[in-house]
């Protein structure tokens, strides 16, 4: 299996500044309170859909600005969107964007972006790419109940698909959540999905020692697993999901997941 590079090198670059934007807006974040609802770190489901997440909109409506910013630098044709969306940014749609970021709810920006005339893929980005700094800093407090809850196919703290493993420097592998960057350590061979062990195919990539597939013909269920022992330059596990979409492509041409299962509707 040969190792692939899908990735257009525009496009990495700006991958790699939005990441700089989002530890830069992580920094600034002020005034975050989280309050659990309910029961969901005893019944397994993951704790922040069901949170009541208090932030400040304005820096989250910032936030969603300067990504825009960011967007028209690197290509022209955003310049009048980016005007456009600035005057749809009133406090209800910031906390209607905001809460349907943190389930990423496809259907209600679908339909918002048809509403509005705007490109299909463009406000569920600008909501979820804001909302990220925000999740990962309210996970840090969840910790202590995150530590104690039983893992099952998703992240515990976001919901997102536990598609994307690293290596630790002891060989152990852990779940690490590329949308809020909770890690929390699974078995070596078995499938971070259905749980199943003799089902497991682990995919190699030829010519890259660093990357492989957990594959799983139980449930059709597949992990990306990157080696950071084998890694020259340490990247956040955000970047790497996006650099390892190729192994996204792989899996899927094989039979495993899907688009939905891949996640890529959030990178």
């Amino acid at each position: 299996m040969a190792k692939m590079n899908v990735l257009d090198e525009n496009y990495e670059k700006l991958q790699q500044e939005i990441q700089t934007l989002s530890e830069k807006w992580r920094r600034e974040i002020s005034n975050l309170s989280v309050n659990c609802i309910g029961d969901a770190a005893e019944n397994g489901s993951p704790i922040l859909p069901q949170a009541d997440l208090s932030i400040d909109f304005s820096q989250y409506q910032l936030f969603i600005e300067e990504l825009l910013h960011l967007l028209g630098q690197n290509n022209e044709g955003m310049i009048h969107l980016a005007d456009k969306i600035r005057g749809l940014l009133t406090i209800d749609v910031l906390q209607t964007w905001f809460e349907e970021a943190i389930v990423v709810n496809h259907f209600y920006f679908n339909n918002y972006a048809d509403e509005n005339n705007l490109p299909v893929w463009l406000p569920i980005f600008l909501a979820e790419q804001a909302a990220r700094p925000f999740l990962q800093e309210a996970t840090v407090r969840l910790e202590p109940q995150l530590k104690e809850m039983n893992h099952a196919s998703s992240c515990p703290s976001c919901g997102e698909p536990a598609r994307f493993a690293l290596l630790n420097k002891k060989g152990k592998k852990e779940l690490t959540c590329p949308r809020c960057l909770h890690a929390w350590e699974e078995k070596k061979i078995s499938c971070a999905h259905c749980g199943s062990e003799d089902e497991l195919v682990i995919l190699k990539v030829e010519g890259d020692e660093s990357a492989e597939i957990h594959a799983c013909h139980k449930c059709k269920g597949y992990t990306k697993v990157i080696d950071s022992r084998k890694m020259f330059k340490k990247e956040s596990p955000t970047l790497l999901d996006v650099k390892s979409i190729h192994l996204d492509y792989i899996a899927q041409e094989k039979g495993f997941g899907g688009l939905e299962d891949s996640g890529k509707g959030t990178h």
